[in-house]
C-alpha cells in the first residue's frame, strides 16, 4: 500500500505530506537555486520535487527530506551552470527568456551587486555562504549537504568572507 501524494506514507505517523513540504520549502529552494546561479530556478526546483516524489515511497527518514531536497537543488544548480557556461559560448538568435516578476523583484540592485560578487567567488564559496546566509543552516548542515566535513565549512566560509570583503570593501558593515 503506498501513499498518494498528498499522504503521509502509512506507519509513518505524523510524517509531513508530500503537498505540505512542496508548500513549506518550495519558495525557499527557489531562492536557493537562483542564488547559486540557476537561470531556471523554478524548474531546477520543481524537478527536484519531482525526484523526491519517486522516492516518496521508499523513505524511511521524513525528518531528513528538507536535507535531501537542499543536496539535491545544490546539485541540479551546478549542473545548470555547467551547461550555462556552454551555451553561453555559442550565439544565439533567440532572445532570452523574461524574468519572472519574483525574479526581478528579488535581482535589485543591490541583489545584482552582491550577485556579480559571488560570481567571483569559487563554487564552494558561493555554496558555503548561500546556505549559510540565505537559508541560515548551521554548519552540520552545510556539511551535510554539500558532502564536506564541518572544518572544511567554517574555512571556506572564512575565506569567503575575506573574499566578498575584498571585492566589496567595507560596504558589508559588521566586524571581520
Amino acid at each position: 500500500m503506498s501513499a498518494s501524494v498528498g499522504e503521509s506514507v502509512p506507519g509513518d505517523l505524523g510524517a509531513p505530506t508530500f503537498h505540505a513540504l512542496f508548500q513549506e520549502y518550495f519558495a525557499q529552494m527557489t531562492r536557493l537555486a537562483h542564488l547559486l546561479g540557476a537561470d531556471d530556478a523554478e524548474n531546477v526546483v520543481q524537478e527536484a520535487f519531482v525526484k523526491l516524489h519517486q522516492r516518496w515511497d521508499t523513505l524511511t527518514d521524513h525528518t531528513r527530506v528538507a536535507g535531501y531536497l537542499r543536496a539535491t537543488v545544490v546539485n541540479m544548480s551546478r549542473s545548470r551552470t555547467r551547461h550555462l557556461r556552454v551555451v553561453r559560448r555559442t550565439p544565439q538568435e533567440v532572445a532570452p527568456d523574461e524574468l519572472s516578476a519574483e525574479v526581478r523583484a528579488v535581482a535589485n540592485w543591490e541583489h545584482q551587486r552582491i550577485r556579480a560578487v559571488l560570481g567571483k567567488l569559487s563554487r564552494r564559496q558561493r555554496e558555503v555562504l548561500v546556505l549559510r546566509y540565505w537559508l541560515d543552516l548551521s554548519t552540520a548542515g552545510i556539511a551535510e549537504t554539500l558532502g564536506i566535513s564541518p572544518g572544511t565549512v567554517k574555512a571556506t566560509t572564512h575565506h569567503a568572507m575575506e573574499n566578498l570583503r575584498k571585492h566589496l570593501g567595507d560596504d558589508l558593515g559588521g566586524e571581520r
